[in-house]
């Protein structure tokens, strides 16, 4: 949707509004609690993140934190309390849900003048899976069977792209079974996060035009790009051994490989084979990993080399507040000259409503300009 239609569904981005809900409950509503902010952090392959800041609840006369009917206010706000952050404009029922999660964090402050405010901050529904560390194995499985069994395990509804090859052994060693999920989606250049209770572990959604379309001076506050051929390569091997045939195995992955590639656009790749015209003189990433068959040595070389080569073309933007802009979706950026003008893919970003209104900040990644 580009500016106009936004601005049609969101009643021309006027009274920007939030409401944070604790265990089902409104805080402002049904507890008569001042709530001054409220942000939402999102990020691929790191726990979504939440903040809000409780204001007015300290009784100078009971010495405590109380709700507007006078009930301990930790009774509400307690750690693992579940919550969810909604942002948008004019009515709060049109208002879209950004995260949900658990209360993990309290911070105050008693200062010489004045009440004290409350901060409150937690972690979307992937927190547990931060927590700790495990050690088991798979025999004969693939990824996404592993994957499936641990978002069995904490009782998350999967979205679950199968993986197409099958390992003697999959072994997570005294590692976080979040880490543990991150390794193998990076390995398979998969993306994984947590969206309210549905644990995503597929493919980028890199591909096609943006679902958001805005201009630098309509809607686009303001954007800075990057791209640097800095520890970037022109292709990856990947050496393994086949035990049945006893022979070295060589996936290979060359520039033109990439995933999320636009069509008439370079990869980082591209620009180095042209530097180093003599191909025994172009950069390659050379990795020795325990890969059996030459289909999975192939399909590690694609996911090292897109993994790298979307670290070419790096930018930070901000716009007008859209709760439409989330990670693992693309962005399409208009009026910012040649080559930036191009669509993006969103990696991460941060809804935050205050006193100065709703602005949402994103950060992109890409492998070609």
């Amino acid at each position: 949707m580009d500016l106009a239609a936004l601005s049609k569904v969101h009643g021309d981005f006027y009274a920007p509004a939030f409401s944070v809900r604790v265990g089902g409950g409104d805080l402002i509503q049904r507890y008569n609690i001042g709530v001054t902010q409220a942000e939402a952090d999102l990020s691929l392959g790191a726990a979504g993140r939440f903040t809000f800041t409780v204001v007015n609840a300290y009784s100078i006369e009971k010495h405590a934190f109380v709700t507007g009917s006078g009930r301990d206010l930790f009774e509400v706000l307690t750690f693992g309390a579940e919550v969810e952050i909604r942002m948008g404009y004019g009515d709060l029922a049109e208002t879209e849900r950004i995260i949900t999660g658990i209360v993990t964090e309290m911070t105050t402050s008693f200062p010489d003048q004045g009440t004290p405010e409350l901060s409150i901050a937690g972690y979307d529904h992937g927190f547990l899976m931060t927590t700790g560390k495990n050690t088991r194995s798979w025999k004969q499985r693939r990824d996404s069977e592993a994957v499936l069994e641990i978002a069995g395990f904490h009782n998350l509804t999967p979205d679950i792209e199968p993986t197409k090859e099958q390992h003697p052994q999959i072994e997570q060693s005294q590692e976080s079974d979040f880490e543990f999920l991150k390794k193998l989606a990076e390995r398979n250049h998969y993306e994984f996060y947590v969206r309210d209770r549905t644990l995503r572990f597929g493919k980028p959604r890199d591909k096609g035009d943006g679902q958001v379309k805005l201009q630098w001076g309509a809607g686009l506050i303001s954007f800075r790009p990057q791209a640097n051929l800095a520890g970037q390569i022109a292709g990856v091997e990947v050496h393994g051994w086949d035990p049945k045939q006893k022979k070295p195995i060589v996936g290979k992955a060359l520039a033109g490989d990439e995933s999320g590639r636009d069509t008439g656009r370079n990869s980082a790749g591209d620009r180095l084979k042209t530097i180093a015209k003599d191909a025994n003189r172009q950069p390659l990433l050379r990795i020795r990993q325990p890969v059996f068959t030459q289909a999975e040595a192939d399909s590690r070389a694609k996911a090292a080399l897109s993994q790298r080569a979307k670290q070419f073309l790096t930018a930070e933007g901000e716009s007008i507040g859209l709760p439409e802009i989330r990670p693992d979706m693309n962005v399409t950026l208009d009026n910012l000259g040649t080559p930036f003008s191009k669509t993006y893919y969103v990696q991460q970003t941060t809804h935050r409503v205050d006193g100065s209104g709703y602005r949402t900040k994103f950060k992109v990644k890409e492998t070609t300009l």
